[in-house]
């Protein structure tokens, strides 16, 4: 397997640049981040050429709300311009939220209330309309189920059953599920078989320990086992590091992933 570091969550002691730098020396294959807008993008692809490493995914949506069809053309019109990106920087993916999040990555309340099939239908209506830009650029669009128990109250998606509900109905090599294990070990536990039998779906995937969000082995969570799972399915995505480390990250980044590479 593969693995990537967020570095939105991990070596923040450093300016963001250098984070690049510290993953490729911690052994790591990509890194990722989040917003795209709010970044130095010609800084970035110099640095990761610099590095020698690659962009796993980082996050598509800008404006507007993927479950509201009024929000549809804004919607479409920012992720055509992050497939470009994409491409441009070599990315393996994007993500694409369903909802817009705040700078402390907190749902932003949507002015009404919209019903659930519709949502869903809306956001099966989206990804059909995108899924040929992504699958001519090369570039898989993932959608993440959150939590919203703890990080992401209010978030339309949340649970690994309809966001391959979606991936099936939107039926495009370029659409798939981006799998956060914290995420659903808080939203429906049962993590290794819902890997065993969804697994095919996953387009990228990602860790924390519960609670807390730290390393694995900070929490309940038995990662070694999940891997050793995920490997067994025959998952040929990234893995990434989405955690806030307990202690310094230079340390926790590499002991993490020179363990997890022995699965």
């Amino acid at each position: 397997m593969k693995f990537s570091c967020c570095i939105e969550m991990i070596y923040t002691e450093y300016p963001f640049l250098e984070r690049i730098q510290k993953a490729k020396d911690a052994g790591f294959d990509y890194v990722e981040f989040w917003n795209w807008d709010n970044k130095d993008i010609d800084a970035i692809e110099r640095k990761l050429k610099e590095a020698g490493i690659g962009l796993a995914t980082f996050q598509g949506s800008i404006r507007g709300v993927m479950v509201d069809k009024k929000d549809r053309e804004i919607y479409v019109e920012d992720l055509k311009k992050s497939i470009a990106l994409a491409k441009r920087l070599g990315a393996k993916a994007i993500f694409c939220m369903s909802d817009i999040l705040g700078e402390d990555r907190s749902v932003v309340p949507r002015p009404y209330e919209i019903p659930p099939q519709e949502m869903h239908d809306n956001t099966v209506a989206a990804l059909k309309e995108l899924a040929p830009f992504a699958e001519e650029a090369g570039i898989t669009l993932v959608i993440e189920p959150l939590n919203t128990l703890v990080d992401h109250k209010g978030y339309s998606l949340n649970s690994t059953a309809e966001g391959v509900r979606i991936v099936q109905e939107v039926n495009s090599p370029a659409v798939r599920v981006l799998y956060d294990a914290y995420h659903m070990q808080i939203m429906e536990g049962n993590i290794i078989d819902t890997i065993r039998n969804n697994w095919q779906y996953f387009g990228h995937f990602h860790l924390a320990d519960v609670p807390g969000r730290h390393e694995p082995g900070t929490g309940e969570m038995n990662y070694m086992n999940i891997l050793k799972a995920l490997k067994e399915t025959g998952y040929q995505g990234i893995v990434g590091f989405e955690f806030e480390p307990s202690a310094s990250s230079d340390a926790i980044a590499a002991q993490t992933l020179a363990a997890l590479k022995t699965i």
